[in-house]
């Protein structure tokens, strides 16, 4: 049986400060109903913005229809939620603004 100073540091789980986030004028904005749990924070070290769409491992759904597609039956997913898309939902406001 090992003791807790045998076992290995996992890493701190926290979400993103504003002086660590990238500029908002970079981001991608994506539908505000588009969700994936990378969206409330990433493990240290990781830089990527969710927005991106990027990960490979990610999973995204629509609020409105709590499924992995929107209301237009087309996947949910950061790449093509956008503006321009029917359903498409602009954010309220810019991350950070209201804090």
């Amino acid at each position: 049986m090992s003791s807790d100073g045998d076992r290995k540091q996992l890493p701190e789980y926290r979400t993103l400060e504003r002086s660590e986030s990238a500029d908002s004028q970079t981001r991608p904005v994506v539908c505000r109903k588009l969700r994936t749990k990378t969206a409330f924070g990433t493990l240290e070290g990781l830089t990527a913005d969710w927005r991106e769409g990027t990960s490979s491992t990610a999973v995204f759904w629509c609020l409105r229809t709590m499924e992995p597609w929107g209301t237009d039956q087309r996947p949910a997913h950061a790449c093509s939620c956008r503006e321009g898309r029917a359903c498409f939902a602009a954010p309220d406001v810019t991350p950070f603004d209201s804090v």
